[in-house]
């Protein structure tokens, strides 16, 4: 009567993150600047702004600094981020113009979270290098950072950038709700970019690390999806933020959303499936997430540690993790029917379901389940025994159709995910079936 497909979620390749900034130290002498030449960019990235909507950027890292140095020295690489040497150096590397804090030695660790803080609340920086220099002249700290190419070619870059980014944001238009604006926008960066497979480090290309590879590119890992949710999500009047963790053991990133005075998690990387958009990861709350999700410790928790010569320089931490409790806003809530029991009730809700997603043309039918069956016991009466209810809520379904959206109960897959108590019902109309 149909055909059942499994969803097996499978984890994406093992990567170190990009942002995991290893440290170099440098020569103190300043004439060693004082002889390169610098260019500035002229074009600010992500400079674009939504027509309908007020942008919601927030600065988690920058307000987790806990000292007054470590402030100066954010301050100094975000009024210094756009000079960038004329010529590499002998590693092929542009550098930006050394920054100086005056009065202050900033330990390494802290010279890391402050460079750490800068990138995760300025994710639209993406010609920085994964790498600092730093060193001490007297009670002042130094820093250098190294962009991946020159100003020249960066201004190439941003333009493309901006206009990618002018061109999804002109795709939200007015009137759309908060998780409108987040779904449309979550579908433009799955449809536009594809996960990259066998990246390990920048060595295989720093691109697939940035939102530019993302939306660009159109190739990146689990950072440039991130990340590209945080600027346009932004831009939509949507706060959003990355948190830095694993997923199925391995390295990870995904977003933290506020919407309706609520934090959901979004892992639009796990909703990028080959063969079809995923909402398995869309505004879950910490519960579902944990299950297959480790979230890495807050930056205050690491610190303190740090000072008690617990842990080392490279250990991962998070400026900001919200509680998520909310399922209000989760995928399978706002567009999907609840079956706790078949009854009348349910009856009635699944075939004005199928009706509403037929007419507008959906592929899919949504559906969570209750507790008062397993996961294998609704399936079963839906699709596996008499009464084969979802069929017959297709025929009744189709009673109430014209034609041209009728719905093929011959051809009918489903995609489970039984840790989530979810199932995504996959459905063509007879009309297509009968043209091909």
């Amino acid at each position: 009567m149909s055909c059942i497909m499994l969803l097996i979620n499978s984890a994406r390749d093992s990567s170190r993150l990009y942002n995991e900034m290893e440290a170099v130290v440098i020569s103190e002498n300043t004439d060693d600047d004082k002889s390169k030449s610098y260019e500035h960019i002229e074009q600010t990235v992500a400079v674009s702004e939504s027509d309908y909507y007020s942008d919601s950027a927030v600065n988690y890292g920058f307000t987790a600094l806990d000292t007054e140095a470590k402030q100066e020295l954010y301050l100094k690489i975000q009024d210094n981020i756009y000079a960038i040497t004329d010529e590499p150096d002998s590693n092929g590397r542009y550098h930006t113009a050394r920054l100086r804090v005056n009065g202050s030695r900033i330990t390494e660790f802290d010279i890391r979270e402050v460079v750490n803080a800068f990138l995760y609340d300025r994710p639209q920086v993406f010609w920085i290098e994964n790498m600092y220099g730093y060193a001490y002249s007297g009670d002042d700290t130094i820093l250098e950072l190294y962009s991946v190419m020159s100003a020249e070619e960066c201004e190439k870059r941003i333009e493309k950038f901006n206009s990618r980014m002018e061109q999804i944001l002109s795709s939200v238009g007015p009137g759309l709700s908060e998780y409108e604006r987040e779904k449309l926008v979550h579908d433009l960066v799955l449809k536009n970019c594809s996960y990259k497979k066998g990246v390990q480090s920048s060595d295989d290309g720093w691109e697939y690390f940035t939102a530019y590879g993302a939306l660009v590119s159109g190739e990146s890992v689990c950072e440039g999806y991130a990340k590209s949710m945080q600027i346009l999500l932004s831009k939509v009047g949507i706060p959003c933020y990355t948190i830095r963790g694993e997923g199925e053991n391995v390295a990870h990133i995904w977003n933290v959303v506020y919407l309706g005075g609520e934090w959901y998690h979004l892992d639009a990387t796990w909703d990028d499936n080959e063969d079809a958009i995923s909402y398995e990861y869309f505004n879950i709350n910490s519960e579902q997430l944990l299950k297959n999700h480790i979230i890495s410790d807050d930056i205050k928790i690491v610190r303190e540690a740090y000072n008690k010569g617990e842990v080392t320089e490279a250990e991962k931490y998070n400026f900001f993790v919200p509680m998520c409790t909310s399922r209000v806003m989760n995928y399978y809530n706002c567009e999907g029917c609840l079956i706790e029991r078949f009854d009348t009730a349910t009856d009635s809700a699944m075939i004005s379901l199928l009706i509403r997603q037929a007419k507008s043309g959906a592929q899919y039918v949504p559906v969570r389940f209750g507790c008062e069956m397993s996961y294998n016991d609704y399936m079963t009466q839906l699709f596996y025994e008499s009464p084969y209810k979802f069929y017959y809520y297709i025929d009744h379904a189709n009673e109430q159709l014209d034609e041209q959206h009728r719905i093929d109960k011959h051809n009918v897959s489903v995609l489970k995910n039984e840790a989530a108590m979810t199932l995504r019902v996959k459905i063509a109309f007879t009309a297509d079936t009968a043209e091909e």
